[in-house]
């Protein structure tokens, strides 16, 4: 893949990321009309457990894809039992958790709902999670073949089925939190129903026993990897519905949506990455690499600085009264999303190099997050209510980058400038803070000068890399011309 198609792919993915992946973020001010906080935290605390779910039903069987395609891509029939064992396995143990977890929701589900009923809400959200994987892993097979733009055509329908029936429920049948669930639940049935279709066509349908082995093999040892990484991001949604109230949850369910802005593009931008690097590993051309992720840091710099200094007036502008407290998370929350970002790149090597098991080393990491996660949030949480909280977060994220920075050399050689990433994100967070800095009836004017004066500096001493990028994205738009 030439670095145009990364530009490329990585605009779709980070594109079609923030639409199907933050519906809720374009239609905030909607939903905080016909919500009210309590909906909101309803909603919120059914997503977080969700994501857990949708970790647990996958088994990182999804990651298996993404390494193994380049292994098998010169043998169709191989990839067709590939794509097909892993369907097949997939939609069994599916069946086999939602049956659990359904008869014995009052020990699994219930102690982290709090206020929240299991009936309706989190069965609304059982139903998203048994029918989202085979959706979730036909994506994941279109990003290994680097088809960008079919990707990107079939999440562009997932989000306007998605947001038609959404507003049905919320807006003209003024379901509440029952209406948003139900259109997610609805809409991943009748994305199953197409991914059969279509899908079905590329894939042989069965268990072929040596690749579900080799793919079982690789992604097991992801599972507490994958459930660490869950925790240290929705973790924080349960303790505020636990230790202070499901509306509490909904007002920092939302300030997390603006700073989660950062995580939907990076996770985006990462969808394209990957299969890059693997490809530029393969070609032994490592050397590639660092000035991407550099550049790619710095941009998530500035946006998140962005959005933590304009997030108040925004939030104040299309939200009522009742969710206005939101906005004193953004700076944390966005900033602890451009250190994921980091960690992207940090992990990347871990999951290439199979020989020295890396996939298996890097749960130490991740488990060890979760857990001082947890911790901060349970210590910080009394102390500081939502925004400790918060910092929680973003501790946890530098913590674990730093950890990351010192070992991921040992399984591929690649030289990041490791000093640069990480400060980078702590310059722009120093600055971000102003914005908790009360600077009267002029405070909106006084941010954007700052900002400007900000990405004036950032043009000075980064100018050569932004040229570059302009360079890149203008012979991008016009070969597409």
């Amino acid at each position: 893949m030439s670095k145009n198609k990364i530009i490329l792919n990585s605009g779709i993915y980070s594109l079609l990321s923030l639409l199907q992946k933050g519906v809720n973020f374009f239609m905030v001010p909607v939903l905080t009309v016909y919500l009210t906080t309590f909906d909101y935290g309803i909603v919120a605390v059914v997503t977080a457990i969700n994501l857990f779910l949708n970790k647990l039903y996958l088994l990182s069987l999804d990651g298996s894809i993404n390494r193994f395609y380049y292994e098998y891509e010169n043998d169709k029939e191989k990839i067709k039992r590939l794509f097909g064992t892993i369907v097949t396995f997939v939609l069994a143990v599916s069946t086999i958790f939602s049956v659990i977890i359904f008869l014995g929701h009052k020990y699994f589900i219930d102690p982290f709902l709090s206020d929240v009923d299991f009936y309706p809400y989190m069965l609304l959200g059982m139903v998203s999670v048994f029918f989202n994987p085979i959706f979730t892993i036909y994506q994941n097979t279109l990003q290994a073949q680097q088809n960008g733009k079919k990707y990107g055509k079939q999440n562009m329908m997932f989000f306007i089925v998605n947001i038609c029936l959404l507003l049905i429920g919320v807006v003209v049948l003024d379901m509440g939190a029952k209406g948003l669930l139900g259109a997610l639940a609805l809409t991943n049935i009748i994305f199953f129903m197409y991914t059969l279709t279509r899908f079905g066509k590329e894939i042989k349908f069965g268990i072929d026993r040596h690749l579900l082995k080799e793919s079982l093999t690789y992604s097991l040892p992801l599972i507490p990897h994958s459930i660490s990484g869950i925790a240290t991001n929705t973790i924080d949604r349960l303790f505020v519905n636990s230790f202070l109230s499901t509306a509490s949850a909904g007002i920092y369910a939302l300030g997390n949506t603006f700073g989660g802005i950062i995580f939907l593009i990076a996770s985006g931008v990462n969808q394209a990455f990957v299969p890059w690097f693997n490809e530029q590993v393969k070609s032994g051309n490592n050397y590639k690499i660092p000035a991407i992720a550099k550049l790619l840091v710095l941009i998530y710099s500035i946006i998140a600085l962005g959005i933590s200094y304009f997030g108040k007036e925004v939030i104040a502008y299309v939200t009522p009264n009742a969710y206005h407290e939101a906005w004193k998370v953004i700076p944390f929350i966005s900033f602890a999303f451009v250190f994921h970002s980091l960690y992207y790149f940090f992990s990347t090597p871990l999951f290439y190099n199979i020989k020295k098991k890396g996939s298996r080393v890097l749960p130490i990491f991740t488990v060890s997050a979760a857990v001082i996660n947890i911790t901060l949030n349970y210590i910080l949480i009394v102390r500081y209510g939502m925004i400790g909280v918060a910092i929680a977060t973003l501790i946890t994220k530098v913590l674990l980058i730093l950890a990351l920075s010192r070992i991921y050399k040992k399984y591929v050689l690649i030289n990041y400038p490791n000093a640069i990433m990480i400060l980078l994100p702590i310059v722009y967070f120093g600055i971000a803070m102003i914005s908790f800095y009360k600077f009267g009836n002029n405070e909106l004017i006084y941010k954007i000068i700052i900002y400007i004066l900000v990405l004036f500096l950032t043009s000075l001493f980064f100018g050569k890399e932004i040229r570059v990028i302009k360079l890149k994205a203008a012979r991008l738009y016009g070969q597409k011309k």
